[in-house]
């Protein structure tokens, strides 16, 4: 039976997705091997591709496999030559880079400046773990062919072809988001040459074949689901992907220059990037604490999100007044943005009660996704929202969010929406849309409606975490 495979490969797991005309087949996962050197984290290339390559044999023993394609975390680069890596990639998280990031970062803003890079600066973008690998000497720079992302590495080992997906060259912060295409002028100012890059191409385009397989692109892990929803939605939509992190993306096509934007859209920060084709582009904000947050709090309450306690907790919370009982604010969310550390709570009443917390968590969690969306409409207009990630089996969660704003919302019933991507990239690239089709009538979006009471309650509420937090914010100000 003809089959397509898309490979996510994440920083805790590899998932595997097989598509048929019957849709979705089989989903396997992999433990994404790392390995720590000297206090530093690498992703180990060699276990993965081993893992990868014997899902791949198994898969044909079963499958005619017409098309694979490999999306990854950001940010990691595997410096390889002639067909090998010369050093494992640093996890995309790891601090080592920071001293750089200091050491640079005047020159780097002056030289990929918002209007060009679509970003601020960070730490952890491929042009640190560049120049840091350089540095320390894991590499000699003039043995390197070329610096790939992960998900490009997995391809190029296929293929022989380096050919950076447009979404993962954002995440380096070495390109130019809206000629779409290397900032030589930076690589000049660092010496890295621009043929040592690769090529740019955007997702499900060809790079080339695998014992008689084509291979095709895909990017950026959010992207990468972000550009399977659009294709199965049938429109440009706002995806909320909500994970340990979450990652809000709006995705709209430039009529004229409007998105040519020479400050971040958010007064916390916000993205604009690259997306699937020629003058289309998405705008994000992330929050880095969000279901870690759930998961923080209940590691309080000793309880597990797949325990029968915390279902019990979790029904009886709507069983209280709904109210933010005590304030939230966290490092990198769309409220303090980068001007704080950790989590805080703030505020919280001696008597508060477990579901009183947990409520309050939800509300500050609905809450931000609100101004994100808010902000995203002003820029995009009205479009869809579209939900990914384990929170949407939350139903009490699920209702609070509608409610909050105001919206029917959607979501796929299926978990593994960035392998789906993947898969999808890879129909595409193959053009196969009778496959296409008949996953299209086969996976079916959710509605989550908001309840009319709800909202009016929702939006009073609103209005008054506002008010909290303007107050708060001002208190912070003077201190």
């Amino acid at each position: 039976m003809r089959a397509y495979v898309g490979i996510d490969v994440g920083t805790t797991n590899t998932k595997i997705l097989v598509v048929t005309k019957n849709g979705i087949e089989k989903i396997h996962r992999l433990q994404t091997a790392r390995k720590t050197i000297h206090n530093v984290e690498f992703f180990d290339m060699d276990r993965i591709e081993k893992g990868l390559r014997k899902m791949l044999n198994s898969l044909r023993e079963t499958y005619q496999i017409s098309g694979i394609a490999c999306t990854s975390v950001g940010e990691s680069v595997v410096p390889v030559t002639s067909g090998k890596k010369l050093h494992d990639p640093i996890v995309w998280y790891d601090t080592c880079t920071k001293t750089l990031y200091e050491e640079y970062r005047n020159l780097v803003d002056q030289l990929a400046p918002y209007s060009v890079s679509g970003s601020r600066d960070i730490y952890y973008y491929s042009l640190y773990k560049i120049l840091y690998m350089q540095r320390k000497g894991l590499v000699d720079p003039g043995e390197v062919e070329y610096w790939l992302p992960v998900s490009s590495y997995i391809a190029y080992r296929l293929t022989g072809n380096a050919v950076w997906d447009m979404t993962q060259a954002y995440r380096s912060h070495m390109v130019d988001i809206h000629r779409r295409c290397w900032n030589e002028e930076l690589l000049r100012a660092f010496n890295i040459p621009v043929e040592r890059l690769g090529k740019l191409a955007y997702t499900s385009s060809f790079v080339g074949y695998h014992a008689g397989i084509p291979v095709f692109l895909a990017g950026h892990d959010h992207l990468t689901g972000t550009y399977g929803l659009i294709s199965l939605f049938g429109s440009e939509l706002i995806f909320d992907s909500m994970g340990t992190a979450s990652y809000t993306v709006g995705v709209a096509t430039e009529k004229g220059d409007e998105l040519h934007l020479e400050r971040p859209f958010m007064k916390t920060g916000g993205n604009i990037g690259i997306a699937f084709q020629d003058r289309q582009y998405y705008l994000a904000s992330g929050l880095r604490f969000h279901g870690k947050l759930i998961e923080l709090v209940l590691r309080f309450f000793n309880l597990k999100v797949s325990s029968k306690r915390f279902e019990k907790l979790n029904q009886s919370i709507s069983e209280v007044p709904t109210d933010c009982a005590f304030c939230i604010y966290a490092n990198g969310d769309n409220i303090v943005g980068e001007d704080v550390d950790g989590i805080n709570f703030v505020q919280i009443p001696p008597d508060c009660s477990q579901e009183q917390v947990l409520q309050s968590v939800y509300l500050y969690l609905c809450y931000t996704s609100r101004i994100t969306v808010e902000t995203l409409r002003r820029m995009l207009g009205r479009l869809p929202i579209v939900l990914g990630g384990s929170l949407v089996e939350n139903k009490i969660f699920m209702r609070y969010k509608a409610s909050m704003l105001n919206e029917t919302l959607y979501y796929l019933n299926t978990a593994e929406l960035t392998a789906l991507g993947a898969a999808i990239a890879a129909i595409k690239g193959a053009k196969d849309e009778e496959t296409f089709q008949s996953l299209r009538d086969k996976v079916s979006f959710q509605k989550i409606e908001p309840h009319p009471e709800d909202v009016l309650k929702m939006n009073e509420l609103y209005q008054r975490m506002n008010a909290q937090y303007e107050k708060l914010l001002q208190r912070r100000g003077g201190q």
